[in-house]
C-alpha cells in the first residue's frame, strides 16, 4: 500500500530552563533557551491520527486522553481535522525539556502547512496555547515561547518573555537520569518548605538574580562566568531539595569530565541535567554512559540583539 504524500512539516524546540526554575513561580525571573533538538512532524491527509514512535504513544483527535485532546484542539484552531501526524522525538517526554510544547508547536505548524496557512502566526500561537492548556491546566508559556523560537529569553509572570541576546552560540550537554519528574510535587515541595522556612523565600530570590546574571553573561559570550552561574544555580537548587542521587551523579560526573558548569533543569527530583564543557562533550557524554546514564549534545544558537526570539524552522 503506497504510503499518502507528506503535506506540510513542523519543528518544536525542546528547550531548557538555563537559571531560575522554581523562582518564576514567585515573581523572580527564569531563563531558559530553545535548543536545536526537538521534534519534528510531518503531516499527511487522513482522519485525525498521532504516532510518536519514540515515546510508543498513539492517539487520535478527540479521544480521551490528554494528547489526543490537544490534538483535536489544534486541529480545531487551524481547521484541519483530515490529516495525520508522524512524530520524529529527538527529545524525551517528562525529562523537562519542554517536550509537550515541542509537539504541539511542531504539530501546529505542520497543520498550518497543510492548510495553507504556514504564515497564521497568531492561529498557531492559540492553538499552542489551547494544547498547552490541556496538558498543564495553567502553563507559564516559558515552555511554548522556547519551544517556537528556539531562542534564549527571560520569563516573568509579570511580563511574560523577554529575548535575550546570545553573542556565540554554545554547545551543551544534556543527561538524563532515567526518572520522571513530577513538576507539581516539586511545585508543591517547595511551597511546604517556603512555608516552614522563610529563608527558602531568598534562595528563591537569589536564584532569580542568577538567572539575571545569566543573561547578561549569554550576551557577553562569558561562557566561564556561565558555568559558574550553572553551579551556584545547582547548589542553591539542592538546598531547596529538588535534586536526587541521579542528578548529583550527572552533575558531578560533568565537572569531573571537564564541564565548567552543571546543574539540574526543570522542576528536579528527576529529569535532565545540563552541563556547560567547551572542548569536553564527548568526555562528558563518556562519563555519563560510564555510569549507566544516557545523554546528547545540543546547540544554543547565537542570536544578536533585537533578532532573538526569531527562530523555528518547518
Amino acid at each position: 500500500m503506497t504510503e499518502s504524500p507528506v503535506v506540510g512539516r513542523g519543528f518544536g524546540h525542546g528547550k531548557v530552563i538555563l537559571v531560575g526554575e522554581h523562582a518564576v513561580v514567585y515573581g523572580h525571573a527564569a531563563l531558559a533557551v530553545g535548543i536545536s533538538t526537538g521534534i519534528s512532524v510531518e503531516a499527511r491527509a487522513g482522519t485525525g491520527r498521532l504516532q510518536v514512535p519514540a515515546w510508543q504513544l498513539e492517539a487520535a483527535a478527540g479521544d480521551d486522553t490528554p494528547v489526543g485532546r490537544a490534538l483535536a484542539a489544534i486541529l480545531g484552531r487551524l481547521e484541519a481535522p483530515h490529516l495525520d501526524f508522524v512524530a520524529d522525538a529527538q527529545i524525551p517526554s517528562r525529562a523537562g525539556l519542554g517536550s509537550s510544547a515541542a509537539l504541539a508547536v511542531a504539530i501546529a505548524r505542520a497543520a498550518a502547512a497543510a492548510s495553507g496557512r504556514a504564515d497564521a502566526t497568531d492561529a498557531i500561537d492559540a492553538a499552542v496555547t489551547e494544547a498547552e492548556t490541556i496538558f498543564h491546566g495553567d502553563p507559564s508559556g516559558i515552555d511554548a515561547a522556547a519551544a517556537k523560537s528556539g531562542a534564549a529569553g527571560t520569563f516573568t509572570r509579570a511580563a511574560g518573555w523577554r529575548p535575550v541576546p546570545v553573542l556565540q552560540a554554545m554547545t551543551i550537554c544534556i543527561g538524563l537520569s532515567g526518572r520522571p519528574r513530577d513538576t507539581a510535587a516539586q511545585v508543591a515541595a517547595v511551597r511546604r518548605l517556603r512555608e516552614r522556612l522563610p529563608a527558602a523565600g531568598d534562595v528563591l530570590a537569589l536564584l532569580g538574580r542568577l538567572a539575571d546574571d545569566a543573561g547578561a553573561a549569554l550576551g557577553k559570550g562569558d561562557v566561564d562566568g556561565l558555568g559558574r552561574i550553572l553551579d551556584a544555580a545547582h547548589g542553591l537548587l539542592a538546598a531547596l531539595r529538588l535534586s536526587s542521587p541521579e542528578l548529583e551523579v550527572l552533575v558531578h560526573g560533568a565537572r569531573a569530565a571537564g564541564a565548567v558548569g552543571a546543574k539540574l533543569t526543570g522542576a528536579g527530583g528527576g529529569g535532565a541535567v545540563i552541563a556547560l564543557a567547551p572542548g569536553h562533550e564527548r568526555d562528558v557524554l563518556a562519563r555519563w554512559r560510564a555510569a549507566g546514564y544516557e545523554g546528547f549534545r545540543a546547540q544554543i544558537a547565537a542570536a544578536p540583539a533585537g533578532a532573538a526570539g526569531a527562530g523555528g524552522r518547518t
